[in-house]
C-alpha cells in the first residue's frame, strides 16, 4: 500500500524519463525532498542510478545491436564493441556459428592450431572482448563476413536529460525500474531494511518483466508442422 501511495507523486508516464526525474522519484521513495539538509546527494544518488541500470541491462540483456566484420586469414581474435556484453546470434557469409566452449575444445588435440573453414566461435574469460574462431581461417579461402547480433551495455547517465536504455522508446515504459534500485540501496543506507526489501521486490518483479517484453512478439502465431510423407 505504501508503494502505491508514493507511486501517486511519481511520473504517471515512464515516455521521456530522464535522470532528473529518475533522481526525484528516487528521493520520494526514500522522503529525502527538502530543499536543504538532504541526506544524499546527487552524486550519490547518480551512482545508486547507474548501478542500477547496469543490474537491469545485465539481468533482461534489453539491448541488442549488429556488428559486422571481415575475418582474416591467419587471425584467430576478433575485438568487440566497446558495448559488448554477450552473443545472441552469429553467423559467417549467413551460415549460422554455433558457439563452444574452451572446456569442450580442449577435448581436441592442439585445437587452437586448426585451420580451415571456421564452424565454431568461442569466448575465453581472460579476454573477454575479444572473439576466437575455431577453426580458424587459414587462408582467404576460409575468410568471409562475420554478422553478430550481440547484446550491449547502456550508456550511463550523466546529464539530467539523459534517458535510460540509450534512449530506445520501447524501453522507456521501464525506466521507473531504476528509481526503485535507488530507492532500494538508498534505504539500506538508512537503515530501513524492509523499506529496502519492498523496493528491491517491486524492482526484481519489474525486472523480469522487462527480460520478457523485450523482444516479446504478441502477433507472432507459428503455424503448427503437419506429417510430412507420413513423418510427424
Amino acid at each position: 500500500m505504501k508503494i502505491i501511495l508514493l507511486l501517486a507523486f511519481m511520473t504517471p508516464s515512464s515516455w521521456g524519463l530522464t535522470l532528473s526525474t529518475i533522481r526525484d522519484d528516487c528521493r520520494v521513495l526514500v522522503q529525502d525532498t527538502g530543499s536543504s539538509r538532504r541526506r544524499f546527494s546527487d552524486a550519490q544518488l547518480l551512482r545508486f542510478v547507474n548501478e542500477g541500470q547496469k543490474d537491469l541491462v545485465m539481468w533482461a540483456k534489453p539491448i541488442r545491436k549488429p556488428y559486422t566484420f571481415e575475418l582474416v586469414a591467419g587471425t584467430t581474435y576478433y575485438s568487440m564493441p566497446s558495448d559488448f556484453l554477450s552473443v545472441e546470434r552469429l553467423t559467417r557469409s549467413h551460415q549460422v556459428l554455433k558457439e563452444e566452449s574452451i572446456k569442450s575444445l580442449d577435448k581436441g588435440l592442439q585445437w587452437q592450431t586448426v585451420a580451415g573453414l571456421p564452424i565454431a566461435y568461442y569466448l575465453n574469460h581472460s579476454s573477454r572482448s575479444l572473439i576466437g574462431f575455431y577453426p580458424f581461417p587459414g587462408t582467404t579461402s576460409s575468410t568471409g563476413t562475420i554478422r553478430m547480433e550481440y547484446n550491449a551495455t547502456a550508456v550511463d547517465f550523466s546529464a539530467d536529460a539523459n534517458e535510460p536504455f540509450n534512449g530506445i522508446d520501447e524501453l522507456q515504459p521501464y525506466g521507473y525500474l531504476i528509481a526503485f534500485y535507488c530507492g532500494y540501496r538508498a534505504s539500506l543506507v538508512d537503515g530501513q531494511g524492509t523499506q529496502a526489501q519492498a523496493y528491491y521486490a517491486e524492482y526484481r518483479r519489474g525486472s523480469d518483466m522487462l527480460a520478457n517484453d523485450a523482444f516479446a512478439r504478441p502477433n507472432y502465431r507459428p503455424q503448427a508442422s503437419g506429417a510430412v510423407n507420413g513423418v510427424q
